[in-house]
């Protein structure tokens, strides 16, 4: 990614995290998430850059990357959350291994058709 692009997806990425002002720290892990999802989406295109149209995939996979991450720094995960008054009622899910694994390929294989490959 140029420096234009990462700047661009870093702050789509916030906006999608629902992160306003983040600190130092998440900022980091925001942009080694994006270098992550940009290595993830040449490796499986075959591609040698990151082209504008595909910048959108990288922001989705960071997020996951970053949920991914959160989840294992925090031993959480919470995917939803509900509660009720009435007779006291409380629900939480969270997110496994394998829907994280689940979504990477989901986002991958909805750019199967601009994979290159060679022999």
């Amino acid at each position: 990614m140029t420096g234009a692009q990462t700047e661009q997806a870093l702050a789509r990425l916030c906006r999608r995290l629902g992160l306003e002002n983040p600190e130092e720290d998440t900022l980091l892990l925001l942009e080694d998430e994006l270098l992550d999802a940009e290595t993830e989406l040449l490796l499986y295109l075959g591609a040698d850059s990151l082209e504008e149209q595909w910048l959108s995939k990288a922001v989705e996979l960071a997020a996951l990357y970053y949920q991914r991450d959160r989840r294992e720094l925090e031993g959480g995960g919470l995917q939803s959350a509900s509660y009720a008054e009435g007779q006291i009622s409380q629900s939480e899910r969270y997110l496994s291994p394998a829907e994280f694994r689940s979504g990477v390929a989901e986002i991958l294989e909805s750019l199967a058709r601009y994979r290159r490959v060679t022999c």
